[in-house]
């Protein structure tokens, strides 16, 4: 990577924005992500000329799941919580969350805007720019961890110790697990980093994932991410082999699955007892496995439309839905944890969990026929939301521009051609 490169102004504060956008998710204003607000702004400037139609297409899913939830908690029950912003009250939380959707896809519009006129390579480079600076980021995060833990500093809102008095880095995010899964991000990032540092880069963040942030989730999306881009590799390589290598194979894989989610099932299993010993332990009685007890409840009773956009820290309070599980701390709102896929089913039903697949089908498809080589980074995108960020969360969408931004350059270059 050029580095001597002169960079303008505008690309500059790009690149301050996206690292805001997947670095600092807790940086905020009040209960408002800095990044958000900015991205909110920038309507006027992106549009003055003409809508990309992938935008355009999640612009009318989200707007439709706002009027459906918005219509339906008409007839839905609140609970009375003490000590919330009013930005979390009931109704104000589903168009609180419908703008973090719009900054959302505000951030995939920038990334097609701004390079609508340069060229592939200049792109890639911006990428790279973005993995490197990540890179001196983790660095960073990683000497802090290493000093807490060795005592010669006694605190850093970076890391933090869980109830079982383990150190876990979680930086700037609020606990390891997200953490982790942002530094996978940053992993398939550095795919488009054509540089040597690229192997160094990479084993320093699966040592993060793996030894400070301690990210189960981390991991398991490094191992997806594996599959999907060596998966031909992988596949002529499998098939030289005898039957006895593939049957202990399968079964190494196996068990470390069943190693990796062992934790949690137990914790499911036994998760009555564990409230009754630990009630206080925001760790157990908020998150995910509060939300794999809370979750199907909603799902089961709210199939088609599910609760409304926003509304589960709130809703997820009723006693039908938690039974044992007790009422968030005052002042504090629960996530599930379990992550956007899930979550576009219990807020927003069957019907708008189907309808962001069929757009993505749509994509993949128009992808494919592109023959660019985007599919495999398409394929991972949702698998950001599967293994638990949040459907709001910007960085995943970050991604979506770059693809969509290259995937509009080929066909340009293909319709020229022909």
């Amino acid at each position: 990577m050029k580095f001597s490169q002169q960079l303008s102004i505008k690309e500059v504060l790009l690149i301050i924005l996206v690292i805001l956008s997947i670095h600092f998710t807790e940086f905020k204003i009040g209960v408002v992500k800095l990044s958000e607000i900015i991205l909110l702004f920038l309507p006027p400037f992106l549009y003055s000329r003409k809508i990309n139609k992938w935008c355009l297409y999640f612009y009318f899913l989200f707007s439709l799941w706002l009027g459906v939830s918005l219509f339906f908690n008409i007839y839905r029950e609140f609970p009375p919580l003490k000590g919330l912003s009013i930005l979390k009250k009931p109704y104000l939380i589903t168009i609180g969350r419908f703008f973090e959707l719009i900054a959302c896809i505000n951030l995939v519009a920038l990334i097609i805007f701004y390079f609508k006129n340069k060229s592939h390579e200049k792109l890639i480079q911006f990428v790279e720019r973005i993995v490197f600076i990540s890179f001196i980021l983790i660095i960073i995060n990683s000497l802090i961890y290493v000093l807490v833990i060795n005592g010669i500093i006694s605190n850093s809102d970076l890391v933090y110790i869980t109830f079982s008095n383990d150190y876990r880095l979680k930086g700037g995010f609020v606990e390891g697990g997200p953490y982790g899964l942002m530094l996978s991000f940053v992993f398939v990032l550095s795919f488009w980093y054509k540089s040597r540092l690229n192997i160094i880069i990479r084993l320093f963040i699966i040592f993060n994932i793996i030894f400070f942030a301690k990210s189960k989730a981390g991991m398991l999306l490094l191992v997806i991410w594996g599959v999907i881009y060596y998966y031909k590799t992988v596949y002529r390589k499998i098939k030289s082999l005898s039957f006895i290598v593939l049957l202990i194979g399968g079964v190494i894989a196996i068990f470390a699955f069943a190693k990796l989610a062992n934790v949690y099932i137990e914790h499911i299993q036994n998760m009555e007892k564990y409230v009754s010993e630990r009630p206080n332990d925001t760790s157990l009685i908020m998150g995910r496995i509060a939300g794999s007890h809370i979750a199907p409840k909603m799902v089961l009773e709210n199939p088609i439309f599910g609760i409304g956009l926003g509304n589960y820290p709130l809703q997820r309070n009723l006693k039908k839905y938690r039974s044992f599980i007790p009422e968030s701390p005052p002042g504090k709102t629960d996530a599930h944890g379990l992550g956007g896929i899930f979550q576009l089913m219990v807020d927003g039903g069957i019907f708008i969990l189907f309808s962001f697949i069929l757009i993505l089908i749509y994509l993949i498809k128009k992808t494919m026929v592109l023959r660019n080589g985007m599919e495999i980074f398409l394929f991972v995108f949702p698998c950001f939301f599967l293994t638990g960020v949040q459907i709001y969360f910007l960085y995943p969408w970050f991604l979506l521009g770059i693809i969509i931004s290259l995937n509009e350059k080929a066909d340009s270059k293909r319709r020229f051609s022909s």
